[in-house]
């Protein structure tokens, strides 16, 4: 009995170990590609076009949006003194261009969404053979995405490292 205890310590110790030495020679790291995404001057330069391309857009947007609250502000203000008829036309009036401003918000956020899927794949993309790149040349076992981590050591992030290449390239 005395053997068997010894026996299943000694396999119990050196199972503990021998795992601990494969995890030891593991290295794990991780990035965090929207950051890459947004940090690197690439992804800078082509969101700056985006803005460039959409901002206006979002200004008229932003100016109907203001006019469109006047108006109805106008019209609760006034809606006591107005006739029934002149009141009816009125709402309708502010009914429609309401529908055609959240279309037209709903299509202006739909393309943007979809100009900044189409930019973050092209870069992501870019930022592929540069993460095997790296992974290979720092003996990395495996590089993670940021969003899968509960936690992560800092000593671990390669983003600053990912970055900085991509920017040389």
């Amino acid at each position: 009995m005395r053997l068997f205890l010894v026996a299943l310590s000694s396999l119990i110790l050196m199972s503990s170990m021998m795992s601990s030495i494969a995890y030891a020679q593991a290295k794990v790291g991780y990035v965090d590609l929207r950051r890459v995404v947004t940090d690197s001057r690439k992804g800078k330069a082509a969101f700056s076009a985006v803005e460039s391309q959409f901002g206006p857009r979002g200004k008229t947007l932003e100016n109907k949006r203001k006019s469109l609250e006047a108006m109805e502000q106008d019209f609760i203000k006034n809606a006591a003194v107005m006739n029934e008829a002149s009141r009816k036309q009125k709402a309708e009036q502010i009914d429609r261009m309401k529908k055609d401003f959240s279309r037209s918000l709903e299509d202006f956020q739909y393309e943007l969404k979809k100009k900044d899927f189409e930019l973050s794949q092209s870069i992501l993309e870019d930022i592929e053979g540069i993460l095997k790149s790296i992974g290979q040349s720092g003996g990395f076992t495996v590089i993670l995405e940021s969003s899968a981590l509960v936690y992560g050591s800092p000593a671990a992030d390669i983003t600053d490292q990912v970055i900085k290449a991509y920017d040389a390239k």
